[in-house]
């Protein structure tokens, strides 16, 4: 009989120990669960589950058939007791089988309520995880709302101090001119009372013109100069009615040296270094600053040997702006002289921890107060030289006042630092007037053509060239027949100037407007669909860049003007294209 009680003990406990693999099973699949897309996790769940009874299912079967083979085996064993205990045998067969139905019957219903309980426990845990993925996804989508709440209005808080800004300085530049003009009548004025009282100096000693003869010259001038200018400027060109246009792919190759580029602060405050950091090799400077003070001031780019090593700085292109309040006029400028072909190379010997200017002009030229100061120059330098951007004081030495000035602070726009990748190049795609009709290529909007990344040198951050300012692009343009090319801006005003290399038609400077200084201040282009057409509208401004046989290959250069709105489009077009003149 022990040996009974024994065997049924040890079947209980090996069990229950099932019982408990199954549930730590349970919990390793409910762990799991938490990893997986809800509705994987349900099904394979659930399928675990039934699993588990079917095992369950089976293992009971199993016991019970081996609980019925030791009994008959028992019973087989017990098959011929003794004489003395025979009559005691007998008595007790109905006795304990009895309670080993009823052991039997409690065991499966504790097992049953266990399974049941373990069931629930897995559902339960299965619920709650599915409350807290989706309170974490509700959490998610909360921040993720008020992140772009936050960027809007930190985007809304730019464009307003942007505005305010620019209203600042049209007001500044609308109070100088009023100035300047009340001066100039003024002048006028006391040149009027000279020549009624007849004590000038030119009157008295009979030389020179004459003060009145002067002054209606001055005025003829004004009048031929606006007339011839008039007489020059071209009328603007337009599609003669709605046209699909085609976005064309092109490869892009950064190449080049190094771009140092300071826009930043781009209103000056006062005097300091503007921006600074050491090159070697191939390497641009490009600056545009606003004289915002009541003084005069000055822009200047120093050169110093560092490392102890001489160094020879061969200066290939250059171009210095007068400073002007017209801001797209400064810009446009540069394009002009930086373009041309009248190129002069100077060489700059610097000895070992010596200063030179790069461009002599800049020192030499005043920034009134509410004037654009701007220069853009291509280097190449055989040491290590340190290059910094500097404003500074009139009547100052820069190679001196640049030991001691302050390194100022950027503005919101962070628009300066130190470019890997001052060129780029791209390549069109072959285009092909019959099968393509009007197509165009985008430069400069930060999606399909990336703004260039780098490192501003005086803190170490990270920072965008948003417009791709002083990076010189050039376009190579690929055309099965004589195609036909425009400039046409996306974002408002817009004045540069492309350079255009035509095979034996040689080289050209397109002036983009031509015959005014600006354009495209309503030119809107419809947003380009999932196929990446578009529509030109013949309310858009188009500047034209010639037309030219499908071979060699077309190459325009350009780089983004300062003071002018990007992105711009490159547009290609059949020869036959309708065009019309006149105001958008």
């Amino acid at each position: 009989m022990k040996e009974k009680y024994l065997a049924s003990a040890l079947a209980g406990l090996a069990f229950f120990g099932i019982v408990s693999s199954a549930s730590a099973g349970h919990r390793h699949l409910a762990e799991e669960y938490a990893d997986r897309v809800h509705r994987e996790r349900q099904e394979r769940l659930q399928e675990e589950a039934r699993s588990a009874r079917m095992r369950e299912q089976a293992e009971m079967r199993r016991r019970a058939e081996e609980e019925q083979a030791r009994r008959m085996a028992a019973e087989r064993d017990d098959a011929e007791p003794g004489e003395d205990d025979e009559e005691d045998w007998e008595d007790e067969i109905p006795a304990d089988e009895g309670r080993k139905r009823e052991q039997a019957a409690a065991r499966a219903e504790e097992d049953e309520k266990k399974q049941e309980q373990e069931r629930a426990r897995v559902e339960e845990e299965r619920l709650r995880i599915e409350r807290e993925q989706e309170a974490a996804a509700r959490e998610k989508e909360r921040q993720a709302a008020e992140a772009a709440a936050r960027e809007q209005e930190r985007q809304a808080a730019e464009a307003a101090a942007r505005e305010k800004e620019r209203q600042a300085a049209e007001a500044k530049a609308r109070e100088a001119e009023q100035k300047a003009a009340e001066e100039e009548a003024c002048r006028i004025e006391e040149e009027k009372r000279q020549i009624a009282s007849g004590t000038t100096a030119e009157g008295a000693e009979g030389t020179g013109e004459g003060l009145l003869r002067r002054l209606m010259r001055r005025a003829k001038e004004k009048i031929d100069g606006a007339a011839a200018a008039a007489d020059s400027a071209k009328p603007a060109l337009h599609a003669a009615e709605p046209l699909p246009m085609k976005l064309l792919s092109a490869e892009t190759i950064n190449t080049g040296g190094t771009l140092i580029l300071s826009d930043s602060p781009e209103y000056l405050k006062r005097p300091g270094i503007l921006y600074t950091d050491v090159v070697k090799g191939d390497a641009r400077v490009f600056y545009y600053h606003l004289n915002d003070t009541s003084k005069k001031l000055k822009v200047a780019v120093v050169l110093e040997s560092v490392g102890g090593q001489y160094a020879v700085v061969r200066v290939t292109r250059r171009a210095v702006a007068d400073p002007d309040q017209t801001y797209t006029k400064v810009g446009k400028d540069i394009q002009q002289e930086f373009f041309s072909d009248d190129r002069q190379t100077e060489r700059l010997y610097i000895a070992p921890e010596e200063r030179k200017l790069l461009l002599e002009k800049p020192d030499k030229t005043v920034v009134l107060p509410g004037k654009l100061a701007s220069g853009m120059a291509d280097f190449t330098a055989s040491a290590p030289v340190r290059v910094t951007v500097l404003c500074y004081p009139t009547g100052r030495d820069p190679l001196q006042y640049v030991e001691d000035a302050e390194i100022l602070p950027a503005d919101e726009h962070r628009l300066r630092g130190t470019f890997v990748g001052m060129d780029r190049i791209l390549r069109v795609e072959k285009y092909d007037p019959d099968e393509d009709g009007v197509a165009c290529v985008i430069l400069a909007d930060g999606v399909r053509d990336k703004y260039s990344e780098g490192v501003d040198a005086t803190d170490g951050s990270l920072v965008t060239n948003v417009g791709n300012y002083g990076v010189l692009y050039r376009l190579e343009a690929y055309s099965r027949q004589k195609t036909r090319f425009f400039m046409s801006p996306m974002g408002g005003w817009f004045a540069g100037v492309v350079r255009v290399e035509a095979g034996m038609g040689g080289t050209k400077l397109f002036s983009v407007p031509e015959g005014t200084l600006a354009f495209g201040e309503k030119s809107v282009h419809p947003p380009f669909d999932e196929n990446g057409v578009t529509t030109l509208l013949p309310s858009v401004d188009l500047s034209p860049l010639g037309d030219y046989r499908a071979k060699p290959p077309v190459f325009f250069e350009m780089s983004p003007p300062g003071a002018s709105n990007l992105p711009v489009l490159f547009i290609l077009a059949p020869e036959d294209i309708k065009l019309t003149e006149g105001a958008s």
